[in-house]
């Protein structure tokens, strides 16, 4: 056996030394290249094929989920932002027997569900019933995935419609009960959107609908909490302006100063009030005119002069026998009487402005630099004025102070905070530095794998060299006398050079 594989490691030998280098390095790439295609078709064919076990969960029931996998060994991958759960698929059966167990995850029966448990033995009663059930939780499902919302039960209230004609028909209602997360709320907008949601799928005001959360408080926006959600908004949104002026203000002066030698605070001024003002401006439609174009006019005159006094008007007048007393003629008399109306076309003008609440009144900065990263270390008064006056220029808001101080800072702190942020981008950036380093790898085992075919085939030059110097000793044996040990000494050239023999002999082979 050892005889034959020495035979075939000589052939090979020979066969590979007979082979033109291009050969050699076409054959070595090949063998690679088969190498690898193989290595690939083994992984693929023997890969685990994952199949989805559940979809549609929450990040809550998906963490509980994934939890109980690992407890009980079984693998699993996680997609659509960890809301879709995939197992092996041969271990789904398991997987799930072992999570109903343990009531894993939370049930909820659907309208879809409803629909398909429905038969021909239901009365039209508990269709409804299963009907409403169903919609109720699938309200549920979709409130559960607004942020900051763990938990969330719907109860519909609709009453039955009936058709008596004094029936004082109830309007329909709905509550909503969530269980928020640890250190969220709901703001304003997030709640009547719950209201709006649940009363269009159900066909009802929005109005009707109750939104209660898990410490007992009415989250439902009435005039009499609208203050206190406006308060938190109002928060909210001073706190947001400040943020994005911090972080603004703190890239702008790192950029000079160097990373972590800067820290900013800022306080800002927000008004809150809803301004309306109401504008009405007449105009002459000409430019220039002070008065506008004449739409109508109107003139009148009157004129009397010498009016003769008349009698006494009736029918008194007229009888007879009535007593004449001598009168004395009336004095001459002028009346006159002129009287004129121009309506003018003039330019109406409506103005209605409102000012939008939550504007920027004025704005304070507090600044701290790292008395390391100054020239000299020192802050003189005319480079706290120049920074001072950029931060003016660079805020673009009516900043009222800015204050500029200079301290010198934790280094052991900023150490830490760049050690995190290097680990951090490390992680990011280990598969790119692996995908580089395949290929690298590759050419260097290349490489050396070709330098030792090219040492082999020195080593097998020198091997046939020594062999042919060997043969010559072995043509001294005296094969003629009889009394000569010839098997003796064959039997200790074997043993000292077992190698040469088999050389040898395959010399003779390959001659023959």
């Amino acid at each position: 056996m050892g005889e034959s594989i020495q035979q075939m490691t000589g052939q090979l030998n020979e066969f590979w030394n007979n082979l033109e280098k291009k050969k050699k390095i076409k054959l070595i790439v090949g063998s690679l290249l088969l190498l690898i295609s193989i290595t690939a078709l083994i992984l693929f064919i023997t890969r685990t094929k994952y199949t989805v076990l559940y979809s549609g969960l929450n990040l809550s029931e998906a963490a509980t989920v994934t939890k109980k996998l690992d407890e009980i060994n079984i693998q699993w991958k996680d997609e659509n932002n960890g809301t879709t759960i995939l197992v092996p698929e041969n271990m789904v059966s398991k997987a799930k027997m072992e999570l109903a167990a343990e009531g894993i995850p939370k049930g909820r029966y659907g309208r879809e569900d409803a629909l398909n448990d429905s038969s021909w033995t239901m009365t039209e009663y508990d269709k409804k019933q299963r009907a409403n059930y169903g919609r109720e939780n699938d309200l549920a499902l979709d409130i559960e995935k607004i942020d900051g919302v763990e938990e969330a039960s719907v109860f519909l209230n609709i009453p039955e419609s009936t058709s008596y004609i004094l029936n004082n028909a109830e309007k329909p209602s709905a509550s909503v009960f969530v269980t928020l997360s640890r250190g969220k709320t709901l703001t304003a907008n997030q709640v009547r959107g719950i209201q709006d949601h649940v009363g269009r799928a159900v066909g009802m005001e929005p109005e009707n609908v109750s939104v209660v959360d898990d410490s007992g408080r009415v989250l439902t926006v009435t005039d009499e909490n609208q203050e206190e959600f406006d308060l938190t908004e109002q928060l909210n949104m001073q706190q947001g302006i400040q943020e994005r002026i911090n972080k603004s203000i703190k890239d702008f002066l790192e950029s000079v100063f160097g990373y972590g030698n800067v820290v900013v605070r800022s306080g800002v001024k927000v008004n809150f009030d809803s301004e309306f003002t109401s504008i009405q401006e007449f105009n002459p439609p000409v430019e220039g005119m002070e008065e506008g174009l004449v739409r109508s006019m109107e003139k009148i005159e009157e004129q009397m002069e010498n009016m003769i006094e008349g009698g006494i008007p009736g029918v008194d007048s007229n009888v007879d026998d009535i007593t004449d007393y001598v009168q004395q003629n009336g004095e001459n008399s002028k009346y006159n009487k002129a009287s004129e109306t121009i309506n003018f076309e003039l330019n109406e003008i409506n103005k209605q402005i409102r000012r939008a609440p939550g504007q920027v009144e004025s704005i304070t900065v507090a600044i701290i630099l790292n008395k390391d990263a100054l020239p000299d270390s020192e802050l003189t008064d005319d480079f706290r004025k120049e920074i001072a006056d950029l931060i003016y220029a660079a805020t673009g808001l009516d900043t009222k102070q800015v204050e500029v101080s200079a301290m010198k800072f934790n280094d052991t702190l900023l150490a830490e905070d760049n050690l995190v942020k290097k680990v951090e981008e490390s992680g990011q950036s280990w598969l790119w530095y692996l995908l580089l380093a395949i290929p690298i790898i590759g050419g260097v085992a290349t490489v050396i794998i070709i330098r030792r075919r090219k040492r082999e085939e020195a080593d097998i030059n020198e091997i046939i060299e020594q062999k042919a110097s060997e043969m010559a000793i072995v043509e001294d044996i005296d094969f003629d006398s009889e009394k000569s040990k010839v098997k003796e000494q064959i039997s200790k050239f074997v043993d000292k050079k077992p190698d040469a023999v088999a050389q040898l002999l395959r010399t003779w082979l390959n001659e023959d």
